[in-house]
């Protein structure tokens, strides 16, 4: 039996206070999060609102020496308990896949420091703004996830300069709210493709496009480097003020999203595919 702090017990859907998570235990995620099956994608996201100190005690005996280093050097405490309980969440999804008590090995980074694990055949992304912490997983292949707040004080206009020439036509035929959100919903699009190719910005912005409008799945309207049908992009549920989106290489993706809320519960947001999504 393994000494181990985990974030909780999830059968019956009970997510407890991140205080009271400490438990003895080999089960990482106990249904009702299932495995994660070929051509299927799982993302969960995580409100650090409530005790963060709680969370940052949590997460950390998941993560690596260096990933910890990493989380001290940060300024504001938020972000360091968000780099701390992004890197937990995946690191404690992936040792269930790959049916080890811990994944203690470190992350390997490609060119553009995306971060991957060699020969376990799972693709994984992190993001995080403001509270929340998102963390996706799939076996389908390359897939990236951003989560952006909303931010009025953007000039929408003058930014929208770097996205494709359509996108930015888009943006600024709209004035005031409609312009903010239909940027934040591009950009927020935009760098959930750019994670899952896993180039960072090296790759233009105006090298493929995305559609702006309210449109929730299937928004990727030119591919950067294959087919458009061979993408799965959906947006998530987030409360006001947010956007989240996932972009995976991979047709027809079956997609589930979890969420960890401030009431403590886990609520199923997605019942098994985008499609079926509100």
């Amino acid at each position: 039996m393994l000494n181990s702090l985990s974030l909780g017990t999830f059968s019956q859907g009970v997510f407890p206070k991140p205080k009271r998570l400490l438990r003895v235990g080999d089960d990482i995620f106990p249904p009702p999060i299932p495995s994660i099956p070929r051509g299927e994608a799982i993302c969960i996201e995580i409100d650090l609102a409530r005790d963060l100190e709680a969370w940052w005690e949590v997460a950390t005996p998941w993560i690596s020496a260096r990933e910890t280093a990493t989380a001290l050097r940060y300024y504001q405490r938020l972000d360091a308990v968000r780099h701390a309980v992004g890197r937990a969440v995946t690191r404690m999804l992936l040792a269930r896949e790959l049916g080890i008590p811990k994944l203690t090995e470190e992350f390997l980074t490609n060119a553009w420091d995306k971060p991957f694990l060699p020969a376990s055949g799972l693709e994984f992304s992190i993001s995080h703004s403001g509270r929340f912490v998102w963390t996706a997983i799939s076996r389908a292949g390359a897939i990236g996830i951003d989560i952006e707040r909303v931010d009025a004080t953007v000039d929408h206009h003058d930014l929208a300069a770097i996205f494709h020439p359509v996108e930015c036509s888009n943006i600024r035929a709209l004035s005031g709210p409609a312009a903010r959100d239909e940027f934040f919903r591009c950009w927020t699009r935009k760098e959930a493709v750019v994670k899952a190719l896993g180039e960072g910005f090296s790759r233009p912005l105006t090298d493929f496009r995305v559609l702006t409008d309210v449109t929730v799945r299937d928004w990727l309207a030119e591919s950067p480097m294959a087919e458009a049908k061979d993408w799965t992009c959906a947006d998530l549920p987030s409360i006001a003020g947010y956007n989240v989106s996932v972009a995976a290489m991979c047709p027809k993706l079956t997609i589930t999203s979890y969420r960890a809320v401030g009431t403590e519960s886990l609520e199923r947001v997605n019942d098994g595919n985008v499609e079926c999504k509100q």
